[in-house]
């Protein structure tokens, strides 16, 4: 990948082997930093955000943001996916990305564990959850090792086998619990989720999500809380704080502009709402 450090970012690569990839970015300052690098549709991509947080730029101009003790796996095998990354103060991301032929050779014989992997067939995958205790155990090995440098690609390559192990463990654990959900119902809610996340700035009603995905109110409510631990009006309200935080960093617009894009016809509300949560003002949290 052959990222290089930045004014405001310690990165240390490691190429392991042919097409694997381990970069770790420290952003020690107190400002936002743009991480980016062409990757291609062969690469399956995995994102551990070990402290801070990270948001996420696509080509269709979406956004995600990934929170401290989150990881994301994001692969399609349609379209390159590039590194478009604005890193906060403050924050570390562990990057790793490997090509799916390199993935299903790491798992000969157990490719059913991949989610993204179906009967030969490669599907777009999108997956967030929490870090595990093992997976956050492995990183800060990777981040303090100190060793011979000629045994730091076979340190490295053990460690990366490691955490896929985990990582997929983990997965397949979390969808072993979702089952006490119906398997569709899941689907729809993470569909849901997706679709509040595309339009944060003027997310549809229920009544809209409703006919939209063909579940009642009810089971949208009580499933989404179920599974995703908070309100649909929380999550909006989370998100939408989230992006405004990462928006003052950048400090290229105003606090009024950053309201108006996240959806508020009023910045007052958005300054309200932002110092019921974090305690000060936008303003303030610029002036940090």
């Amino acid at each position: 990948m052959e990222l290089k450090n930045t004014f405001k970012s310690r990165i240390r690569e490691n190429k392991i082997g042919s097409d694997i990839y381990l970069a770790l970015i420290d952003n020690y300052t107190v400002l936002t930093d743009t991480i980016s690098k062409p990757v291609d549709k062969r690469f399956v991509q995995f994102y551990f955000c070990t402290k801070g947080r990270a948001t996420f730029h696509f080509e269709n101009e979406n956004q995600y943001l990934l929170k401290d003790g989150y990881s994301l796996l994001l692969y399609n095998p349609n379209i390159d996916i590039p590194i478009n990354i604005s890193l906060s103060k403050k924050s570390k991301l562990v990057i790793f990305v490997i090509t799916i032929q390199n993935l299903i050779s790491y798992f000969k014989g157990y490719s059913e564990k991949i989610p993204f992997i179906k009967n030969k067939i490669y599907e777009n995958s999108y997956i967030e959850k929490p870090l595990s205790i093992q997976e956050k155990l492995i990183i800060s090995q990777l981040e303090d090792y100190i060793l011979d440098c000629e045994f730091e690609n076979l340190y490295l390559t053990l460690k990366l086998h490691e955490i896929l192990i985990h990582y997929f463990s983990s997965s397949n654990k979390k969808k072993q619990e979702n089952k006490k959900m119906d398997d569709k119902l899941v689907l729809q809610l993470n569909e849901i989720k997706k679709l509040l996340m595309d339009n944060i700035a003027s997310p549809p009603t229920l009544k809209s999500i409703s006919y939209t995905v063909g579940l009642s109110e009810y089971k949208i409510k009580e499933g989404f809380k179920k599974l995703y631990g908070k309100t649909i009006s929380s999550f909006i309200l989370d998100t939408k704080l989230e992006i405004g935080k990462d928006k003052l960093d950048m400090k290229v617009k105003q606090v009024k502009e950053i309201a108006y894009d996240l959806g508020y016809e009023n910045p007052s509300h958005f300054i309200e709402a932002f110092k019921k949560k974090y305690g000060i003002t936008p303003k303030q949290w610029m002036m940090k």
